[in-house]
């Protein structure tokens, strides 16, 4: 297995799960992180000791952390729930499979019935974080629920709840670890003013991948119109995002680039203004990625371990597509040679 690999089960390093044929972590966003770990299965006799061991029974709990460049990153933690099994009769071919998810997936097994009054979105993630141990990342919301007008109705999971809450705030929810294994759970809009963590270089000197794809689409709504009606006080409340609230990641955003009127109209029902708001913000942002990459590398070339919901910075693909991206998902494969990472990009606007 490539260097720097450690896997621990149930907070103990375990130095021989790290013999694995491969390992594949998938961290993409609004989904869960995800784990594969691939292992060769002798079936030459007995009661084939893996299908029976207990660290691959459900429940138990995987980390992943892996070591470079002086840092140390978790790629995982979280609980066994799945296994492929396959076996070839004869001398070799067979292996196993063990799959997982990071610890949200516990937020997922049950079914709740709650209705949260005189509060914002925000102050109901944090109440439902904080009884699942984690640190809090929350971003304050604007969208009010108040019990002489509409509550906050909770009829699903608590994961289903908070991700329903991310979609309408125009915001993302994921978990991330540690090297000490610290769990923080990030509610909040993507931090586009980041510094890059990244640089990824192609058609230039001492490039770090080999090719990028590219991908772009103009026709989409950049503003909001809307209007409800407020049951308390009889009249209206009207809606109006002529842009995007999002920082560019270039210098010409979308409507710069349309150049004419493309909106919609919002729908969902609300009588407070904040919701109103939130939720006209939250559907220009789902439509703002109008532009979308990717590409493959590993962590000798990149030199560093990119991650999900992180800034780069890409050179080398001219003047337009040159620039500052968001990482919308990585699946890092490991093997005994190498640390490869599958990159997916996207961007609200173009220029460097």
């Amino acid at each position: 297995m490539s260097s720097g690999i450690s896997i621990s089960v149930n907070g103990s390093p375990d130095k021989e799960l790290t013999q694995a044929i491969t390992i594949e972590i998938a961290e993409k966003m609004d989904q869960a992180a995800s784990f594969t770990l691939k292992y060769e299965l002798d079936i030459s006799g007995g009661d084939l000791p893996y299908l029976t061991d207990t660290r691959f029974d459900p429940g138990s709990e995987i980390t992943v952390t892996v070591s470079g460049n002086n840092s140390t990153e978790c790629l995982v933690k979280g609980p066994v729930h799945a296994q492929n099994i396959h076996m070839q009769h004869g001398a070799g071919g067979s292996w196993l499979e063990v799959k997982g998810s990071d610890t949200s997936v516990k937020m997922d097994r049950e079914t709740r019935s709650a209705v949260w009054k005189d509060l914002t979105d925000s102050v109901a993630v944090q109440s439902i974080l904080s009884t699942y141990g984690y640190m809090p990342d929350v971003e304050n919301t604007s969208a009010g629920h108040f019990e002489n007008k509409h509550t906050l109705v909770q009829r699903e999971s608590d994961l289903s709840f908070i991700r329903r809450l991310a979609r309408r705030n125009g915001f993302h929810f994921w978990i991330t670890c540690d090297a000490t294994g610290t769990e923080t759970a990030h509610f909040r809009r993507s931090q586009l003013g980041s510094t890059p963590s990244a640089k990824f270089v192609i058609n230039l000197d001492s490039p770090n991948f080999l090719s990028l794809d590219i991908y772009w689409d103009v026709e989409r709504p950049t503003s909001i119109v809307g209007v409800q009606l407020d049951l308390n006080a009889k009249s209206n409340i009207t809606l109006s995002v002529p842009k995007t609230p999002q920082t560019g990641l270039g210098n010409t955003d979308l409507s710069a680039i349309t150049g004419d009127t493309r909106s919609v109209f919002l729908s969902a029902p609300s009588d407070d203004a904040g919701d109103m708001k939130s939720r006209g913000e939250a559907a220009l942002i789902e439509a703002d990625w109008f532009i979308r990459a990717a590409c493959k590398t590993t962590l000798a070339e990149m030199g560093s371990i990119v991650r999900a919901h992180s800034i780069v910075e890409l050179h080398g693909a001219g003047s337009r597509h040159s620039g500052k991206y968001l990482v919308s998902g990585v699946k890092h494969i490991i093997d005994a040679s190498d640390h490869k990472m599958e990159i997916e990009l996207v961007r609200n606007a173009w220029g460097a």
